[in-house]
């Protein structure tokens, strides 16, 4: 795998479908929240998705443990992204609540990470503004059926370096998604 060491922030439905599959597929996954109730939700969540795929993916239960295995959890931010190669964020669509965790990033992340939001609704350029890595920044979709993980949507920002936008393209390749599209920004 391109990226040994994730980090995913949120961990609702579209933050644990990522850090689940991901880990799946052997990647070493932190998810991080501030607020312990919701990292034991997510590990019920986990639970479930590992229910899913012994269905829906024909695989072993040896195998979703071994997923389990890849998780960490973590209500520490520096220890969260400590060794990240790539730190996905995946929190509420809410300006300032973002806008903060990336400033926070930009101080604790390493400096090689790279950086994917999952945002909809929101300027992922001033995001991108707000970390201070607007070369190392990317936008990131799941695609398909709500209950599926097996196609994404990679976009760089006229920022984003285009061998790093490659490069997040090719991970998520490698763990089994289709990359559906990839656009820069300054093509839409």
């Amino acid at each position: 795998m391109i990226f040994k060491k994730i980090t995913v922030f949120g961990t609702g439905s579209f933050g644990a479908r990522i850090a689940f599959h991901l880990a799946f597929n052997k990647v070493d996954v932190t998810v991080y929240d501030r607020d312990y109730g919701l990292l034991e939700e997510a590990r019920t969540k986990f639970r479930e998705m590992g229910d899913r795929y012994l269905e829906q993916f024909n695989t072993t239960s040896e195998n979703v443990e071994a997923a389990m295995a890849h998780i960490a959890y973590s209500m520490d931010l520096t220890e969260a992204v400590g060794n990240a190669q790539l730190v996905i964020e995946a929190v509420t669509e809410d300006l300032g609540v973002k806008k903060k965790i990336y400033n926070q990033l930009r101080q604790t992340a390493p400096q090689n990470a790279l950086f994917a939001t999952t945002t909809t609704s929101l300027d992922p350029e001033e995001l991108s503004r707000a970390l201070g890595r607007p070369d190392k920044f990317v936008v990131f979709h799941l695609t398909g059926q709500k209950d599926k993980t097996d196609s994404a949507e990679v976009i760089g920002l006229s920022s984003t370096d285009p061998q790093i936008l490659e490069k997040v393209a090719a991970f998520i390749q490698e763990a089994g998604m289709e990359v559906t599209t990839i656009k820069m920004t300054s093509e839409i």
